[in-house]
């Protein structure tokens, strides 16, 4: 039985359309279903958006989709959204209805910059696995990825050429590439690209002159005379004749139209559940209950902090929307209501709380104390408690009339080190929002040091979190080696690894400390340890300087702390719940030596290939400033006119500014000139988070030797 509009709610029916699927987030307003308890927020990448919509086309099953009936007998869809959100975003057309740039409201179940899809029409080239060439343009890449490779980033090459043919649309001129509207971009990386929901209205709503309506919307809505791929199209009369030429072919109607033709016929199977099958489920005593076992063998699993926001809904339907807000689209709900129910407990049982597992979560939201303890600190009037807490938190760490912290960092701080964002929550929830700057600047130090040069944070959090209490714990120093690595004057530091690696950049072992050196010695001094000879200094000493060194070398959170007003200046709409190293972050990351110059080439030194590798030689940089796509470029050339933005200061310049070329073995002279340049900028780096943030008179550094 195949469902129809009207009786879809039918306990009985299976099939669902894909225009119904689609509907139910893009007329949300009137959708039956709903996205429920049981649902995490959309975590698909580009690839499989675009490899599911290949699956469509070529008629592959898709799975099945798992509902249940809910209270006012509207349809939950439990497992399945990750495939309805893709399906709903081939459909979503940003044309239609918005010549303007206005904004158009977001009726996704949990997207708030929508991806459009897009589909070429006359591929030279397909993936391996794929029939169909789809292509998802995003905010962060709204010229899409690489078409054969399709899990990874364009070229810089082709980005830079993209975003020159994007700047030619007149409404592109002056906007961040982050900022340009969907309607003004389109797929690089292909041969004649239209918009996927141009084709199914086309074909699907008016078949018999199907042609003239898809000509028609290209002509209408699309920046026709700027279309310029990688592959292909020079002007508007050239696009439209290709398009004309390619959609009346033989081969065409063949494959594309007649596979957008049958997706009109696809149904998707939906299993619909008792709505008693949710309240059977609290009694469940796994930590996978029966009801989230997925259908679909390749579907994401629901675990952890998502399946125990899905058990908070589920007993609060009605604080869904209030927990949504109080992230503030700098933390997930489902980590929201992960520490906020950390909170709540911790008040009733009145000790710090480690996170919940699901299972013990189940349990404890039948405790009617904790119950009620949550319901009061999420409350639906206006005086939101939770709300106010997480405003407040949010507020102290972006230091925006301060220090002015990219939001990405501080998400990067939460999402990672949830427990010290739990403290400052703790501390604000007894003592309000500090008041004074010092307060304030105390707590970022606080938390970024433990953050990144931290041991065991929830160890830490553990032992202070009675002290919480008081207003003034900001202002005693964390000087306890089990916690914090103790943390080196950068001038000492610098001052050091400039004398021990740069003189003699001829001997490979100069990466680890000379434990003669004065340095070292003060080092024992720092960890209050009595040192009796070598050996002894080597067990002791060895093990914390190489956890200082290893969290400073590679610390890409350091290079955006120090390069936060060139990142807040052109990134300042970059929203993204991932991680700093994920594949969609706006930015680049750019080896001022390049790595290419040292990769693969047996004449180099290997404190120079050693080294190449570490922040000092690292800057994060727009797509207008890359340069990259010329590894011909030597440092110097690179960091021309752009040194305050890449973070270069005066001491380290003088050495950048020196190298003009790659650096072989022999020149031992270049050698130290290139070890200087990337050894000042890493101290550099790190001395503009520890004088920033006051960070040596905080921990008691500047009171000892180092």
């Amino acid at each position: 039985m195949i469902v129809t509009d009207k009786d879809y709610l039918n306990e009985k029916t299976t099939l669902f359309k894909l225009h119904q699927i689609a509907a139910w987030q893009l007329d949300l307003d009137n959708s039956p279903v709903e996205l429920p308890a049981l649902q995490r927020s959309f975590v698909w990448k580009v690839k499989q958006i675009e490899s599911l919509w290949d699956s469509l086309l070529r008629g592959f099953p898709i799975g099945s989709f798992l509902l249940s009936k809910s209270e006012d007998e509207k349809l939950f869809l439990l497992d399945g959204q990750q495939r309805a959100t893709s399906i709903a975003i081939g459909h979503y057309d940003p044309w239609i209805n918005r010549k303007s740039e206005e904004s158009e409201k977001n009726n996704f179940w949990s997207l708030k910059n929508i991806p459009v899809v897009w589909i070429d029409l006359a591929p030279k080239q397909k993936t391996p696995t794929q029939k169909f060439v789809v292509r998802v343009v995003t905010q962060s890449h709204p010229w899409g990825y690489q078409r054969i490779n399709n899990e990874y980033r364009l070229s810089v090459p082709d980005r830079r050429n993209a975003l020159r043919i994007f700047r030619e649309i007149p409404q592109n001129k002056d906007k961040n590439y982050t900022q340009l509207s969907q309607l003004n971009i389109f797929p690089y990386d292909a041969d004649l690209p239209v918009p996927l929901p141009f084709l199914i209205k086309a074909i699907t709503c008016n078949e018999q002159d199907w042609q003239s309506t898809l000509i028609f919307m290209c002509k209408e809505y699309l920046p026709i005379n700027n279309i310029k791929t990688a592959h292909s199209i020079g002007n508007s009369k050239k696009y439209l004749e290709q398009v004309t030429e390619t959609i009346n072919s033989q081969e065409f109607k063949n494959d594309i139209f007649s596979a957008i033709k049958n997706l009109r016929h696809v149904e998707i199977p939906g299993i619909v559940v008792k709505k008693e099958v949710l309240k059977d489920e609290d009694d469940s005593k796994n930590d996978d209950p029966t009801l989230f076992v997925r259908l679909n063998s390749s579907g994401t699993k629901i675990e952890g902090e998502e399946l125990i926001y899905s058990i908070y809904k589920a007993s609060f339907p009605e604080a869904k929307q209030l927990v949504e807000n109080i992230g503030a689209s700098y933390i997930a709900p489902s980590q929201v209501i992960t520490l906020i129910s950390r909170l709540a407990l911790a008040e009733v049982e009145n000790r710090y709380q480690r996170p919940l597992s699901v299972n013990e979560f189940r349990k404890k939201i039948q405790d009617l104390n904790f119950k009620n303890k949550l319901k009061e600190l999420i409350n639906k009037d206006d005086q939101n408690p939770a709300q106010i807490i997480f405003a407040d938190a949010l507020d102290v760490l972006l230091a925006k009339n301060d220090i002015a912290i990219p939001p990405v960092l501080i998400k990067s701080i939460i999402r990672n080190e949830p427990d010290l964002f739990l403290m400052l929550l703790q501390w604000i929830k007894i003592n309000g929002h500090p008041k004074t700057i010092e307060i304030r600047r105390k707590i970022l130090a606080t938390i970024t040091a433990l953050c990144w040069f931290g041991t065991d944070n929830k160890k830490y959090v553990s032992e202070v979190w009675e002290k919480l209490n008081k207003k003034e714990f900001w202002n005693n120093p964390i000087f306890d080696k089990r916690f914090l690595t103790p943390l080196i004057r950068p001038s000492t530091l610098c001052n050091y690894l400039l004398r021990s690696v740069v003189e003699n950049c001829e001997q490979w072992g100069n990466l680890y400390p000379d434990f003669s050196s004065e340095i070292i010695r003060n080092y024992m001094q720092l960890i209050d340890s009595e040192i009796e000879n070598e050996n002894d200094t080597k067990v002791l000493i060895y093990p914390m300087w190489d956890n200082f060194r290893n969290k400073l070398w590679r610390n890409r959170s350091l290079v955006l702390f120090a390069q936060r007003n060139y990142i807040n200046q052109n990134f300042v709409d970059y929203n993204q719940m991932e991680t700093l190293d994920d594949t969609n972050i706006p930015w680049d990351w750019d080896h001022i030596y390049p790595s290419s110059w040292v990769y693969g080439m047996w004449n180099i030194n290997p404190n120079t290939r050693h080294w190449t590798n570490c922040i000092g030689n690292l800057r994060a940089i727009a797509l207008e400033e890359n340069r990259s796509e010329n590894n011909s470029l030597s440092p110097k050339d690179r960091l021309l006119n752009v040194q305050e933005q890449s973070f270069i200061k005066k001491n380290d310049w003088e050495y950048w500014n020196l190298i003009t070329g790659r650096i072989n073995q022999d020149n031992s002279q270049m050698i130290k000139i290139h070890l200087s340049a990337i050894i000042n900028r890493l101290c550099n780096i790190y001395d503009e988070w520890y004088s920033t943030l006051n960070i040596g008179e905080l921990f008691n550094c500047e009171n000892e030797n180092i």
